[in-house]
């Protein structure tokens, strides 16, 4: 088995752009200001009816193998509890089975508590948010209803999901991931 690091970034706009979106307050203009308000339209979109939901994640240490993707739905994280968490993505590829991302365009962002981030529909990622405190975090998600039953139908019963795909990159191809930090930006976290 062979270990691929993926070097830790700061989340940036820039840096994001090919991943998703930053849920976080804008520069630019809003869509809609009253009286004490003021609103930005985020991305976000599903085929069919949408869904909010709280999952929690254990802290962890920084490594994978798995990844998956959703093809009908973008989907949004978003810390509950002010906790930075790590997110590994890698951009959207194919939508034919053997289309996986290769090892090396795997990356890892540090998402500030204070943010979220919204993943464009077919983005790569890992099956966790990798919460950086010890006792984890809750995170609200907005996610696809259909997308998310198949998912759990899986669970129960071992159907094959459509609308999403999940790698095994260690059974695939002999690979494992760590996140690495040479920056020190969990440090700072």
């Amino acid at each position: 088995m062979r270990t691929t690091p993926i070097r830790l970034e700061p989340l940036t706009p820039d840096a994001f752009a090919q991943f998703g979106e930053i849920i976080a307050e804008r520069d630019a203009p809003p869509v809609f200001a009253g009286p004490g308000l003021a609103s930005w339209r985020m991305a976000y979109e599903a085929v069919g009816a949408s869904e909010l939901m709280v999952v929690r994640y254990d802290h962890r240490p920084l490594e994978l193998t798995m990844l998956e993707r959703h093809l009908n739905v973008s989907q949004s994280f978003v810390a509950l509890g002010g906790v930075p968490s790590v997110m590994v993505v890698a951009a959207p590829t194919g939508e034919e089975a053997e289309s996986l991302p290769a090892p090396g365009d795997l990356r890892a962002f540090l998402v500030p508590g204070g943010a979220g981030i919204l993943l464009w529909r077919a983005t790569w990622h890992a099956l966790t948010r990798f919460p950086l405190r010890p006792e984890g975090a809750a995170f609200l998600m907005v996610t696809g209803r259909e997308t998310q039953r198949e998912l759990e139908r899986q669970d129960a019963d071992g159907t094959p999901p459509k609308l999403t795909q999940v790698v095994d990159f260690a059974a695939r191809v002999g690979v494992r991931f760590e996140v690495v930090d040479p920056q020190g930006l969990l440090a700072a976290a």
